[in-house]
């Protein structure tokens, strides 16, 4: 389980998170909000990168320092320079932060690799790659510890349709083994029937909970301070027409 309990954060006095707590258990979650919500800020938190000022966070028992070896991460920039020469399989290794690499290492890495398409570029340069191409090598590290969470920021902006559909069918497979996942979106809508649980945030929790409860009217008003257009469909669920401009 996954425990986030009245967590509260602030840069330099000025408030980003407050009062946010929710659990998790086997499930995946959409974290959705506008620029400047503490999306990120509450993913830094889980992750350990931040301290909380206020509350406290549990993964499977432990706090998120002693977690992050169950924990794959693939944040929402790289900061991997254009012009240096890197391959996909070294992007990859980097997932096990190893400085020697074994033979098992380097099977987990292809393995990662072939889990998402991108096997036959093992030799490849990162650089050469198409954006949707990197995201999935960037996706594949973070699947290579086969890690217990996977927590995912903003993965399929500017991503092309196959290469999100690949990461949703892999996303759907590790959610069916029972994995914890957490996904930062502007559009929830691909994503919007593999999950269970979603996260509407603007500083303060608005919402949690299954789709069909959170996702209306009212919730996305509070959410995003405007009117947020929703198509409902046949089977109860309202899609949330939220772009990039105001996600």
């Amino acid at each position: 389980m996954i425990e986030v309990k009245n967590i509260s954060f602030s840069y330099n006095s000025k408030e980003v998170l407050k009062d946010i707590s929710f659990t998790l258990s086997k499930e995946f979650l959409a974290i959705m909000g506008p620029n400047g919500s503490g999306k990120t800020t509450l993913i830094k938190l889980i992750m350990g990168f931040l301290k909380p000022l206020k509350g406290s966070i549990r993964i499977f028992g432990k706090t998120p320092e002693e977690s992050r070896e169950f924990i794959g991460y693939m944040p929402q920039r790289e900061a991997i320079a254009r012009h240096f020469p890197i391959r996909v399989k070294d992007i990859v290794l980097m997932g096990i932060k190893k400085r020697f690499y074994t033979k098992d290492d380097i099977e987990m890495a292809k393995k990662a690799l072939e889990e998402v398409d991108m096997l036959d570029f093992w030799d490849n340069k990162f650089n050469a790659l198409s954006q949707g191409q990197q995201q999935r090598v960037l996706f594949a590290r973070a699947l290579v510890k086969n890690p217990k969470l996977i927590i995912l920021d903003e993965p399929f902006n500017a991503v092309d349709l196959p290469s999100r559909e690949k990461m949703i069918e892999v996303l759907k497979e590790k959610r069916q083994k029972g994995k914890e996942i957490i996904v930062v979106v502007h559009n929830v809508n691909p994503i919007l029937h593999e999950i269970d649980k979603v996260l509407l945030l603007n500083k303060i929790k608005i919402a949690f909970g299954k789709p069909k409860e959170v996702l209306n009217q009212e919730n996305l008003r509070r959410t995003y301070g405007i009117d947020v257009q929703i198509i409902i469909c046949e089977e109860g669920y309202c899609h949330p027409l939220v772009g990039d401009t105001h996600a």
